[in-house]
C-alpha cells in the first residue's frame, strides 16, 4: 500500500555516478584500495581494508587464497545520519549515543550542524533532517556497517519497506580513512598516514556512490570543514563538487521556469529544540530580551516582582514577531556584581512556568552563567542555555548542557562583568575573537554539546571598546564568518549598548532602539553564497527589528 502512495523521484537531478569506474574495474581489481594518484598502497580484502605494511606484499595481496595476518588498524570515518519519522532529533542522538557509548569500539570526533531538506528519489513523505558524523573506529567497514544496521533497526527501521522510503533513523558510511598504529606514530611526527578505503561489495560501497548528488550529503561535510578534502575517485574536493551541485540546481530551476517539474527546496539549517520543535535559520530570528532584575541597564526593576506583567510582556514579544524569548535574572553590565544562584532562580523560573501555562511552543531561552540555574531553567520548561561567559566561569556548566541535550549559546567575554571593561586591548580583535570561540566550541564537544547544539556570539559590548565593537559589527558578515566557518550560527547582542550612546550622544538606553536597528541591519547585511550574515538578534524592541529584518530578508532572497 505504501508503494503505491509514494511517488518515486526520477531525473530531476543530474546523475553524476557515471564518473565512477564501472563495477568491472572493482570486480577486477577488488584488492586494491584506489588513490587519488591511482597507486596500490592498500587492499581490500573481503571487504577489509589492509593498510601498506600490514604483512603481505603486493605479490601476496593479489592471491585470493593468502592468509593476511590480523593488524590492527584505526579507521577515520564520516557518516551521515538522517531521520524523518517520530521525533527526528532524538532519533539522531540515540542513534548517536548507542554507536559511541561506553566501551563502543567507536567514538565521536564531531558533528555538522543539522538541516531540514526535502526528500529525494521517493518525495510523498516526510522532510528529512540530515547531518553529518566524524567518528574514529577499530571497527573493519563491514563490522561499521553491521554495527549501523543493527543500531537502524533497534531503532524502528524496517528494511522490508520501499528502498529510500520513510524511516525513523537512516546511517550511511560516506567515506573512510585508515591508520596503523606505526601510522599513527608517523601523524604525532608530523607525517600523515591516513589513506582512502575504496571498496566495493553487493552489501557495501566506500565512497558511496551517490555523494555527489545529495546536498544533505555534501552540506554537512562542508559543516565540518571538509571542503578540501578530496573524493578518493572523482578526484574533485568536497567543496568543489558542493559548488557544482548548486550550480546545477540553480540552472535546472531557470530551465524549469515553464516546466511541470522542479527541484526540491534547498536545505534550511537548524536548530532543534525539546519536545520536538526545530528553531529554522531561512530567515532572522528576532529574540526578545526579558530582564526579570531590578539593576539591568536598559529596564531594570520593570518587571521585578510581577510574574504576570513579566508573562504578558513576553507574550506581547511573540506577538511582535519575536522568536525566542531570552530571560535573565541577573544583569552582567558592566560593572555588575554576581547575583546569588537561589535569587536568580527566584526571579526566573516562575517566569518560565508563567510563559508554560500559557504556551508549549513559545522557545525560551535562560541568560545564566550558573549550571544550577541553568537546570532549573530547562526542567522548568526553557529551551536554550544563554551562557555570556561561554561556558568558562561555571566549571559544571558545558557537562550539565550536556546532560541536558539542549542548545547552548556560546558567547566571548574576558573576565567578569565586574572586570571585562579593563580588558579590552587585541591585536586583531576579529580574529583572536573568532580563535576564542572556537576554542570554546571545541570545549563544548568535547564536554558532549555537539555543534548542531552550538550558537556562538562575539559578545558585543562585553570586554570591547568603542573601536572594538565596531570592527566586529564591520567585519561579521565577512571575516569573522569565514573565520568562524560558514555555517556557524551566529548571535548578535547590540541593542541599547553603550557604544550606541556614545556614537549617538543618547544618554537613555531605552532611547537607542533606532541606533540599535542599524547596528543589526549592518550584521545580517548579505554575506558570501547570498547567506545570513547573523542567525538570532538579541533586542529589547522586538516590533521594530522585526520589521527591520522582514524587509531586509526579502531584498536578501530576491
Amino acid at each position: 500500500a505504501l508503494k503505491s502512495q509514494l511517488s518515486i523521484f526520477r531525473g530531476n537531478r543530474p546523475n553524476r555516478i557515471p564518473s565512477y569506474p564501472k563495477k568491472s574495474f572493482f570486480r577486477q581489481h577488488h584488492h586494491v584500495s584506489i588513490f587519488r594518484d591511482n597507486t596500490r598502497r592498500g587492499a581490500v580484502l573481503n571487504g577489509l581494508f589492509v593498510p601498506r605494511g600490514g604483512g603481505t606484499d603486493s605479490s601476496s595481496s593479489r592471491s585470493a587464497s593468502t592468509t593476511v595476518s590480523p593488524v590492527k588498524t584505526y579507521h577515520k570515518v564520516y557518516v551521515a545520519v538522517g531521520s524523518n519519522l517520530g521525533n527526528r532529533f532524538e532519533n539522531i542522538a540515540s542513534a548517536l549515543k548507542l554507536l559511541c557509548s561506553g566501551d563502543s569500539a567507536v567514538r565521536l570526533i564531531r558533528s555538522s550542524f543539522l538541516h531540514e531538506t526535502a526528500p529525494m528519489y521517493v518525495t510523498d513523505q516526510p522532510s528529512f533532517l540530515n547531518g553529518a558524523v566524524e567518528v574514529e573506529t577499530t571497527l573493519s567497514p563491514m563490522e561499521l556497517l553491521q554495527e549501523l544496521k543493527r543500531i537502524e533497526e533497534q531503532l524502528g527501521r524496517d528494511f522490508s519497506e520501499i528502498r529510500n522510503g520513510p524511516r525513523p533513523v537512516d546511517l550511511d558510511i560516506i567515506m573512510m580513512w585508515t591508520h596503523s598504529p606505526e601510522q599513527q606514530r608517523e601523524e604525532a611526527a608530523g607525517e600523515t598516514g591516513l589513506e582512502p578505503v575504496v571498496m566495493d561489495t553487493p552489501k557495501l560501497t566506500i565512497p558511496h556512490q551517490r555523494i555527489s548528488e545529495r546536498e544533505f550529503v555534501l552540506l554537512p561535510l562542508c559543516d565540518m570543514g571538509c571542503n578540501n578534502l578530496v573524493h578518493p575517485i572523482l578526484n574533485e574536493t568536497i567543496g568543489n563538487l558542493y559548488q557544482t551541485l548548486m550550480k546545477d540546481e540553480q540552472q535546472q530551476l531557470e530551465d524549469n521556469d515553464t516546466a511541470t517539474s522542479c527541484p526540491p527546496p534547498a536545505a534550511v539549517q537548524s536548530l532543534p529544540l525539546p519536545r520536538d520543535r526545530m528553531l529554522h535559520f531561512d530567515e532572522t530570528v528576532v529574540m526578545g530580551v526579558l530582564n526579570v532584575t531590578p539593576d539591568s541597564f536598559s529596564d531594570g526593576g520593570k518587571l521585578r516582582g510581577s510574574v504576570e506583567i513579566a508573562v504578558q510582556e513576553a507574550l506581547q514579544m511573540v506577538k511582535d514577531g519575536a522568536g525566542i524569548i531570552d530571560i535573565g535574572g541577573e544583569s552582567t553590565r558592566p560593572g555588575a556584581k554576581e547575583v546569588a544562584i537561589e535569587e536568580e532562580i527566584q526571579r526566573t523560573i516562575p517566569v518560565i512556568e508563567g510563559i508554560r501555562r500559557q504556551s508549549c511552543d513559545i522557545p525560551i531561552s535562560i541568560d545564566t552563567r550558573h549550571a544550577s540555574v541553568a537546570r532549573a531553567a530547562i526542567e522548568a520548561g526553557a529551551d536554550i542555555v544563554n551562557d555570556v561567559s561561554g561556558g568558562t566561569f561555571d566549571p559544571e556548566m558545558l557537562a550539565t548542557v550536556a546532560e541536558l541535550g539542549v542548545p547552548i549559546v556560546l558567547m566571548h567575554m574576558r573576565g567578569t562583568p565586574e572586570t571585562m571593561q579593563s580588558m579590552t586591548g587585541y591585536d586583531d580583535i576579529v580574529l583572536q575573537v573568532a580563535e576564542s570561540l572556537l576554542q570554546r566550541s571545541r570545549n563544548a564537544e568535547k564536554a558532549g554539546i555537539p555543534r548542531w547544539l552550538q550558537v556562538l556570539d562575539p559578545g558585543i559590548g562585553f570586554a570591547k571598546d568603542l573601536e572594538g565593537n565596531l570592527l566586529l559589527l564591520k567585519h561579521l558578515s565577512g571575516r569573522l564568518k569565514s573565520e568562524l566557518g560558514e555555517s556557524f550560527p551566529l548571535l548578535l547582542g547590540t541593542s541599547r549598548k553603550g557604544f550606541i550612546g556614545n556614537i549617538t550622544g543618547e544618554t537613555v538606553a531605552a532611547e537607542r532602539d533606532y541606533g540599535s536597528v542599524a547596528s543589526c541591519i549592518s550584521a545580517i547585511c548579505v554575506g558570501d553564497n547570498n547567506g545570513l550574515g547573523c542567525n538570532i538578534l538579541r533586542v529589547h524592541n522586538v516590533k521594530g527589528t522585526k520589521q527591520a529584518v522582514m524587509v531586509m530578508d526579502a531584498i536578501r532572497k530576491v
